[in-house]
């Protein structure tokens, strides 16, 4: 499911709970708006089946868990149910899903089945406020814009491509104001704007409503500087544009775009390292990345802070070979750079955002050699249309790289409407953070630790909402210990290993009744204590620590939360032994930080989910080295903060950016007291430091609360934990991935 920003297309919803409608689709139209149908199914006593069609990036993991469908306006042979609203809870996706309804709050009749002929709504929602989310039209089709033939004829021609149904041929659509072709075009969650090209060279800046793409585009302000060969990269806000031509050798110049406010003239940002054409650009949220181009011919990479943007671009890593005229593509971890000449390539290189001061990668190749290409894609795939290949001509062939499997060749999809060369690619893939949905969680659960003699299995739970007052206490640890981890997702915690034993029980706490001890589930694979842990939405591993034998340990075991009672496998490990550490992470990714080996280390490792059994690599470091601290997250950074170093506890807060982790992390604000032998969780806004000890006053209850939006300033101490407690631990119901 690809990543964007919080968006919500028409439609009502009278369920009393007042979610938060995330996407809505018509069923049974003929172009599904999200790209997903709603093919049959019937309503019964308790329950409703429907059946729905697979799309791009839906799986069969149980992403919708938790989340909310609506069914509104439902109508069927003349027999209306105007305002039917029950709600379903998805337990799963595969194809056909049986959700349980509601049977109170919603207005209408739950009698009609649905079918052929039935017509409707149906709502994807959400009961909390979500930060980042999915499914949307503009995120599951491609829109492929301009370009040329040799003959010559020049292209207004807007193609656009259905993900989930790629195999066909893409779709004309409204076209732009004006043919063109040497253009670029970026976009974000609701529109697309082309910008330059030839003819000309030309400014113009053409805007396409993704909710509304029948009609021709709309001329918005210009660029500063007309010109041709140009490539544009964004992120939800702003649109870069970057390089071109005429000039002597090319442009440097960077333009960019105010997504909120298109009318006027883009503004003059700083300069590409290098002046240059016929380049490609992708990027993320935070950066953009500029590749190859012309004249000459260029493997150098520049990389765009969005932060910074009025200083000249940064040269990173080059790419893997020189080339121009070639495309490029990524999500919110990698840029996939592919094509290009002289010669004819059909190399693909990728980028690693998180270290990009390597050269990029090779990785497999398109199915033809060609050069004058556009991309596109989601956070799963990308699309390669277009281009020339000397033997075949200009070609309307599609490609399609599968980002989870990118050593092999390219699969070929459909085609474009038409064969074209120097046209321009977008799509509703805001490039937002490395995550699926983020859901900002309610509450944080702090658990176990110890005040010397006693150890405790006590549970308490801040609500997030009103955490200035003393933390309620909730059912129990199925046993009392002390330097232990945990992690969790929107419906679970699971706290595993510490001390006495030490122990490898793993306990699981049922967020929805949280006033009940916890259950105990399959164990770690051997007995530990300070560890850590961190996790996504399916899997959580649990790093580091002591065992009984060899004083510190670098096994990193991984629980699956769907299959919680078998024991724990063991994964990749650290790079080095380590215990008294802290990790948090986002969908893709975890971070350990800090320890001792037994020597106290700054040191920064990353664990790479989707190939977790391989060690984990060194990143970046602290800024300054420390045991016993406490991390925590969002979806672009983590904070790990407190600790001890030879010298005595801290207050420090150090924040790790996690597209460049490669550096030293950040100091920011300092905690309001030095401590260590800590907890922190948090949501997507805040992270809450709860509990731990000092020579003086000893154990700690207070609870201090970042701002992330404000992270300079010192935490502001909110309210307390039910008791004092040294090295407890922490997890709440955020949900990422």
């Amino acid at each position: 499911m690809p990543a964007g920003d919080v968006f919500g297309l028409d439609g009502f919803f009278l369920n009393v709970s007042n979610p938060v409608t995330v996407s809505v689709v018509d069923i049974n139209t003929a172009s599904s708006s999200a790209g997903i149908a709603i093919t049959g199914g019937s309503f019964s006593s308790g329950t409703v089946t429907l059946n729905l069609s697979n799309a791009a990036g839906l799986t069969t993991t149980p992403f919708y868990t938790g989340t909310i469908i609506g069914v509104s306006s439902i109508s069927q042979a003349g027999i209306a149910h105007t305002a039917y609203n029950g709600t379903f809870v998805v337990t799963g996706f595969a194809g056909t899903t049986t959700v349980s309804y509601a049977t109170t709050g919603y207005v209408g009749s739950v009698t009609a089945s649905i079918g052929a002929t039935t017509i409707g709504y149906i709502q994807l929602l959400t009961d909390g406020n979500v930060t980042n989310t999915t499914w949307s039209s503009a995120q599951t089709h491609g829109w492929f814009g301009g370009g040329f033939t040799p003959t010559p004829a020049i292209f207004s021609t807007v193609d656009r491509i259905n993900f989930s149904n790629d195999t066909g041929t893409a779709n004309i659509r409204g076209p732009l104001s004006s043919a063109r072709s040497s253009l670029a075009a970026t976009g974000n969650s609701n529109y697309g704007w082309f910008g330059g090209g030839s003819p000309g060279p030309l400014s113009t800046v053409d805007r396409i409503d993704f909710s509304n793409d029948s009609a021709t585009s709309i001329a918005r302000g210009s660029l500063f500087q007309a010109r041709w060969g140009l490539s544009a990269t964004g992120n939800s806000n702003f649109g870069w544009f970057g390089g071109g031509f005429p000039g002597p050798g090319g442009i440097s110049r960077v333009d960019r775009i105010d997504f909120s406010n298109d009318s006027p003239t883009a503004s003059i940002r700083g300069l590409l390292n290098l002046a240059r054409y016929g380049l490609a650009a992708t990027g993320n949220s935070n950066y953009g990345w500029f590749g190859g181009g012309f004249p000459g011919t260029f493997s150098t990479v520049d990389r765009i802070d969005f932060s910074n943007d009025t200083g000249t671009a940064n040269t990173r890593s080059p790419l893997s070979s020189a080339r121009r005229l070639l495309a490029a593509t990524g999500n919110s971890n990698y840029g996939w750079f592919g094509g290009g000449t002289p010669g004819t390539f059909s190399t693909v290189d990728r980028i690693d955002f998180s270290n990009d001061s390597s050269t990029a990668s090779p990785r497999g190749s398109l199915s033809l050699a060609r050069y004058g290409l556009a991309a596109t894609g989601n956070s799963n795939y990308g699309w390669f249309g277009g281009g020339y290949n000397p033997a075949a001509g200009p070609g309307s062939t599609v490609d399609r790289i599968d980002f989870s499997n990118d050593s092999s060749t390219a699969s070929v999809r459909g085609l474009l409407s038409v064969g074209r060369v120097e046209l321009a690619a977008t799509s509703g893939q805001a490039k937002g953070p490395a995550i699926k949905l983020q859901k900002a969680g309610n509450y944080g659960w702090f658990g176990g630790g110890f005040l010397t003699p006693v150890r405790r299995s006590t549970v308490d739970r801040i609500d997030f909402s009103n955490d200035s007052v003393t933390a309620s206490v909730r059912g129990p640890l199925s046993l009392e210990r002390f330097g232990l981890a945990a992690t969790g997702n929107s419906n679970y915690g699971w706290f595993g290993g510490g001390f006495p034993g030490p122990s490898s029980r793993v306990d699981r706490i049922d967020f929805s009744n949280d006033s009940s001890t916890a259950s105990v589930r399959g164990p770690l694979s051997a007995a530990r204590a300070y560890l850590s842990a961190t996790g996504n939405s399916n899997y959580g591993w649990f790093g580091g620590g002591k065992d009984p034998s060899t004083f510190a340990v670098a096994t990193i075991d991984r629980i699956n939360f769907a299959n919680d009672s078998s024991t724990a496998s063991p994964r990749g490990p650290l790079s080095a032994v380590r215990y008294n550490l802290s990790a948090m992470g986002n969908s893709n990714y975890g971070w350990f930080g800090g320890g001792a080996t037994p020597t106290i280390v700054a040191t920064v490792e990353r664990i790479d989910f989707s190939n977790d059994s391989a060690s984990a690599s060194p990143r970046g470091s602290l800024s300054l080295a420390r045991l016993r601290l406490a991390a925590t997250g969002n979806s672009i950074y983590g904070w790990f903060g407190g600790g001890q170093t030879p010298g005595g506890q801290v207050a420090t807060v150090d924040r790790i950016n996690f597209a460049n982790d490669s550096t030293t992390a950040l100091a920011r604000g300092s905690l309001s007291s030095a401590r260590y032998s800590l907890a922190a969780t948090g949501n997507s806004n805040y992270g809450w430091f709860g509990g731990g000890t000092s020579p003086a006053p000893g154990s700690f209850s207070i609870v201090d609360r970042i701002d992330f939006s404000n992270d300079s300033a010192s935490a502001s101490p909110r309210g307390l934990l039910s008791l004092q407690r040294t090295a407890p631990t922490a997890t709440s119901n955020t949900h990422i991935g």
